[in-house]
């Protein structure tokens, strides 16, 4: 079993970072002001703020594990196990930008849909690859990219006519 870790890009540390001192703010303010909204406005925008941080943080990527039966993209609460039968293509991706459906744009990451149906679980856009599978696509990021494609290659017998 070999674990690669996905960590945070500067650019992703530095959004995440003013987004939630942004959020905090705005969400005490919104408690604390009862002229505007009303405290019960007030709370309610402010659990809906706190709930999309802890959907974004839940949903953010860990660290991508390999083993002989599957790849598995652990994630900060869950996991995506991926069977080595079902994975078609790996590649590495250029530094790009993420054009996303939904999803967040820099806090905890690109965590979301892409314009091309693949789910995004991007942390580090220098260090991005595609896994394509027989239902889904996946954009991730981890250190050692080159390595870990590679290695997924080597072990899973992936033969790749894409550059």
């Amino acid at each position: 079993m070999t674990v690669y870790l996905s960590k945070s890009s500067v650019f992703v540390k530095i959004a995440t970072i003013s987004t939630l001192i942004i959020l905090i703010l705005v969400a005490l303010t919104l408690m604390t002001t009862a002229n505007n909204y009303g405290v019960i406005g007030g709370t309610v925008l402010s659990i809906l703020i706190i709930g999309t941080v802890i959907y974004f943080y839940s949903n953010s990527l860990d660290k991508i594990i390999l083993n002989k039966d599957a790849l598995i993209l652990k994630k900060n609460f869950g996991q995506i196990t991926i069977p080595k039968n079902d994975i078609i293509d790996i590649q590495k991706l250029e530094f790009s930008n993420l054009p996303m459906t939904y999803g967040s744009q820099g806090i905890f990451g690109f965590i979301g849909n892409t314009m091309d149906d693949s789910v995004s679980l991007v942390k580090d856009r220098k260090n991005m690859i595609r896994i394509t599978t027989k239902n889904n696509k996946y954009i991730v990021s981890a250190e050692e990219s080159d390595k870990l494609v590679s290695e997924i290659k080597t072990l899973y017998n992936i033969k790749s006519d894409k550059i």
